[in-house]
């Protein structure tokens, strides 16, 4: 509260009035998210990646999973 209440006053607003714009932008965000297909969501990805298809967007999926897992009972052993 402390920090909503600090950058409320550093933009020159009450902290009210911040509280309610950040819940207005964050239901606007999760109404765009909603009404979004995957498809749509994960087209800038696509782009980026080029020529890249389904079956090698899983395998490396699969292997972050795997490398993650490992990587994180390493850490619970120690």
């Amino acid at each position: 509260m402390a920090d909503l209440t600090a950058k409320a006053k550093r933009l020159g607003i009450r902290p009210a009035a911040y509280a309610k714009k950040l819940i207005e932008e964050s239901l606007a965000f999760q109404r765009e998210a909603e009404e979004s297909s995957f498809a749509k969501i994960m087209q800038p990805v696509r782009q980026a990646a080029g020529d890249v298809d389904d079956a090698e967007i899983t395998d490396l999926v699969e292997t972050a999973r795997a490398k993650h897992h490992v990587n994180g009972r390493r850490r619970r052993c120690r």
